[in-house]
């Protein structure tokens, strides 16, 4: 993909965050939108459901006492199902009559992902380009997860310097793409206060925010778990000064200043600030909400000398990097 004319369309300053949309979203030569090479071993990552059944148990059994508790049965609302490996693990875990009476909604932005989470799923997935539609369809009653789904929106990113806060984005200098920082307005997060150190990158999800925003009014009974890599505001960008920003090709890990060459053909991502994730859902007047670890979350699933499911819980590792969000919603 050729960043410079959307750059010089832009006024030549174009956020991080409209570079990740466009390199992740753009309609011809976006990475999710044509050029996924695949989740798992085959592609450019993997996911917790590419290694192991364990999250799709752990779902179900919150699925069920989501449904005791709303005193109906739930539909499964997932998020940015990738490559449709956690709705067959879950159609596994139903067995043959579970799959006949429960409804498995997907929803995905990326055409392409929701052709292949189609054609993955047959009649047991019925695939929404957007959570409203889905909702909708469901009643505003609805057991709502996703996996690894923050991270993947885009995010613009702030550098310290000076005393206040600057935006960073890409500019065309002498024909090369150099990285750029100008005043902007900064959004509402938690990592404002918490990082001014001079130097220090910082990523705040305000695309995530104002999706989320949408949508939540859509919903009336049920849960939401949202499970992503991760952390409290206070420790994120420990040992991090350049932020979090980075990419992923055949499972090999690139720099910010990697990613302009490659976009449109590689993953790109930061960890998400669950303080801020958090914050949104305390907004949520009647909510109960709840945060832990993956290790924590799943745990009690896991089976005895599956290394797989080991690797998930383990601390240090997937057990701690990755955090769970859970917001409960009744009638």
């Amino acid at each position: 993909m050729n960043l410079a004319p959307h750059i010089l369309a832009n006024g030549n300053w174009l956020s991080m965050e409209k570079f990740m949309e466009i390199a992740l979203y753009d309609p011809d030569s976006g990475y999710y939108s044509n050029n996924i090479a695949g989740i798992g071993y085959r592609g450019d990552f993997s996911t917790t459901a590419t290694l192991s059944d364990l999250l799709a148990r752990r779902l179900v059994a919150q699925w069920k006492q989501a449904c005791v508790a709303c005193g109906r049965r739930l539909p499964f609302v997932e998020i940015g199902g990738g490559n449709g490996d956690l709705s067959m693990g879950i159609a596994r875990e139903l067995g043959f009559i579970g799959r006949l009476r429960a409804r498995y909604l997907m929803v995905d932005r990326s055409a392409t992902l929701r052709n292949l989470q189609g054609m993955v799923g047959g009649n047991f997935v019925r695939v929404y380009e957007d959570v409203i539609s889905a909702l909708k369809h469901a009643g505003g009653k609805a057991f709502i997860f996703s996996n690894e789904l923050p991270d993947a929106f885009p995010a613009r990113q702030f550098v310290y310097q000076g005393g206040e806060w600057l935006e960073l984005g890409l500019a065309v200098e002498q024909g090369q793409i150099i990285r750029q920082a100008w005043k902007q307005p900064l959004p509402a997060s938690s990592v404002f206060e918490k990082w001014a150190i001079e130097g220090q990158v910082v990523e705040v999800h305000e695309s995530y925010h104002k999706w989320y925003a949408q949508w939540q009014p859509y919903w009336k009974c049920g849960a939401f778990v949202t499970i992503d890599y991760g952390e409290l505001v206070d420790t994120l960008y420990h040992r991090r000064p350049a932020g979090t920003l980075r990419g992923y090709k055949a499972h090999c890990l690139l720099g910010a200043d990697e990613l302009p060459p490659l976009a449109g053909r590689c993953d790109i991502t930061a960890d998400v600030n669950f303080t801020d994730l958090l914050e949104l859902a305390s907004r949520c007047s009647g909510d109960v909400v709840q945060y832990m670890s993956q290790r924590d979350y799943l745990k009690d699933y896991a089976k005895p000398g599956n290394t797989a499911d080991a690797h998930l819980i383990a601390v240090p590792g997937a057990g701690d990097h990755f955090n769970v969000l859970l917001q409960h919603r009744f009638e």
